[in-house]
């Protein structure tokens, strides 16, 4: 149950990236489409140019972004990880908690193996040598 829980969060965190809603940056304007305008505007990049341009010159900026989509499903991973929570501890109370958890470990353990192998399959952690290297 609780596997599948974390599951629908993560699956609802991931459509609403791939949904690409982009709002205006614009105080006043506030425009919010799914699909950006491919006029090209001076030294702006195409896509970025807000629709309502001769009353704003505000851009299109995605409203939720890669960046955030990986630090939400990296968050899940890191509070799921009940070894690494246990090292944290002291050792007193270490023993305590770690018999208490053998209980719930296992039921915990599956929701974090499905929230690292999404989060694995996202390319924007891994750092790619050949980009940055001349």
């Amino acid at each position: 149950m609780i596997a599948n829980q974390v599951k629908r969060q993560l699956d609802g965190f991931v459509s609403m990236y791939y949904k690409g809603i982009m709002v205006c940056d614009d105080e006043s304007c506030k425009h919010t489409t799914r699909s950006p305008n491919f006029r090209l505007l001076g030294e702006r990049e195409r896509g970025t140019v807000c629709p309502n341009y001769p009353n704003c010159n505000g851009t299109l900026l995605r409203k939720y972004t890669e960046a955030e989509l990986y630090k939400q499903l990296s968050y899940f991973c890191h509070i799921l990880d009940t070894q690494y929570s246990l090292e944290k501890m002291d050792v007193g109370m270490r023993i305590q908690v770690e018999k208490a958890m053998t209980k719930i470990r296992p039921a915990v353990e599956s929701a974090a193996a499905i929230t690292r192998s999404i989060r694995d399959r996202c390319a924007y952690g891994r750092l790619q040598l050949t980009d940055i290297a001349i």
